[in-house]
């Protein structure tokens, strides 16, 4: 892989659907470099998800240096899956990065 003109993809998601991210990635080809944070406590556009009695829940940060052509098939990924859990407030951002 060329080290400049990388995509960063940060996708943070229920722990729940961690396995589907996985799977679907397997199957792509896609997402095989990637950094994962477990246990990620927050309030987005959905139920918030802290860990505790009340929002059990948990997420997950995964974060992606890639090129645009396999981000851009992330990201179908994720639309796929938001539209199949509309209600576990997958995120998903882009940015340009540069490896040095």
């Amino acid at each position: 892989m060329k080290k400049d003109n990388l995509v960063r993809v940060e996708i943070i998601f229920s722990q729940a659907v961690e396995e589907d991210f996985f799977e679907i990635f397997r199957h792509e080809k896609i997402g095989y470099h990637y950094s994962k944070i477990d246990n990620v406590t927050g309030s987005g556009f959905s139920n918030p998800k802290l860990g505790d009695a009340i929002w059990p829940q948990l997420n997950e940060i995964m974060v992606i240096y890639c090129p645009e052509a396999e981000a851009e098939k992330i990201i179908e990924v994720v639309e796929r899956l938001r539209r199949h859990y509309p209600a576990e407030g997958i995120a998903c951002f882009t940015s340009e990065a540069q490896c040095r």
